[in-house]
């Protein structure tokens, strides 16, 4: 039972709730006094009267919020609201003629309390009730849509990171397809190449391995791998690609998706003509916070893709950054501004 009890069941919150009760009673009394038909001295309440009156207010409010822990477990909110506002209002009803009852057996036989102070007290008690009632659903409702909110809130970020994960897994088998059949090509025309190719294609796929599960690299380790990449492609196309990387050294220690780069530089290769006479240019440089992937457009008559490869990438960062991935497609080159973190 004491897992249940309401968190604010500690000396300071109590102390705090006797003082506002007795606080409550007192006022009570001094209406009471002074809502009697014909004019009575304040001398009409003793001090055994305040006491009395203070210890019930106080006695009717801790059985109240008592109360709101049991009928919670009865009639949880939101699910059974209207048993729990329609219990909690008549066991205030029950309290407050209980109590009625127990101030008159604690009185002297000789002293009558007039019609009108016991009606007016009737009224400001069931106030009381009312109000400790309608303040303990209020917090009630406050409490369980803040923990909801929360609840929700952890799961958005448990589906982004699924989210993300899944999107990342997609990456890894288009990258290694792309590459097997690189090898495939060397295998068949230039088996010297292709040993070289195996050897350094091992590093390449290592970082992949290491960063698949981080959300975020260091842009220096990206470029660092981007090279061994693009050297994998030159032994293939040799002249017919150029790659320059033009980075501000104050953005190195940026942030960025790992494999972003391998993507774009890959998505670039493989949509393009490639030739000694007319290389593919592909030209790495930042601009504003930005890393701009630009390359010439020179399309491939016919090419396969899956499509997916650039438009995971733009997922990706709408789950991770506030700035989006910006796709800007001319009539001889085409640019990604992809956002540092």
């Amino acid at each position: 039972m004491l897992g249940v009890l309401p968190r604010n069941y500690d000396v300071r919150s109590i102390a705090a709730r006797i003082l506002f009760n007795s606080f409550v009673a007192v006022l009570a009394i001094k209406i009471l006094i002074y809502s009697v038909d014909s004019p009575v001295d304040e001398g009409y309440a003793t001090i055994n009267d305040y006491l009395k009156v203070i210890f019930f207010f106080n006695l009717l409010g801790e059985t109240l919020i008592l109360s709101d822990v049991l009928f919670e477990l009865i009639f949880p909110i939101p699910s059974k609201i209207r048993l729990r506002i329609f219990s909690q209002m008549v066991l205030g009803l029950f309290l407050i003629v209980g109590i009625s009852m127990l101030m008159a057996t604690f009185s002297p036989e000789k002293e009558v309390i007039p019609r009108s102070i016991i009606l007016t007290g009737f009224a400001l008690g069931l106030t009381f009730v009312m109000l400790v009632s309608s303040s303990l659903l209020i917090f009630r409702f406050t409490d369980k849509w803040i923990s909801a909110q929360h609840e929700i809130s952890m799961m958005k970020q448990e589906k982004l990171r699924m989210d993300y994960n899944s999107l990342q897994d997609q990456l890894n088998p288009h990258f290694l397809f792309n590459n097997l059949s690189v090898l495939k090509s060397l295998i068949i025309y230039d088996k010297d190449s292709a040993i070289e190719f195996t050897e350094n294609f091992t590093d390449v796929y290592r970082y992949v391995l290491q960063s698949k599960d981080n959300m975020f690299v260091p842009l220096a380790e990206e470029i660092k791998f981007i090279n061994s990449y693009i050297g994998l492609h030159k032994e293939r196309l040799g002249d017919g690609l150029e790659v320059n990387i033009n980075i501000e050294k104050d953005m190195m220690q940026k942030d960025i998706a790992p494999l972003t780069l391998q993507l774009l530089i890959e998505n670039a290769i493989k949509h393009n003509t490639t030739g000694k006479d007319k290389p593919l240019v592909i030209n790495l440089y930042t601009q504003n916070n930005l890393l701009v992937v630009a390359n010439t457009l020179q399309k491939r008559k016919s090419s396969y893709s899956t499509k997916t490869g650039l438009k995971n990438l733009i997922m990706r960062y709408k789950m991770l950054a506030e700035n989006k991935i910006d796709v800007d497609e001319k009539s001889d080159e085409f640019l990604v501004r992809v956002p540092l973190v």
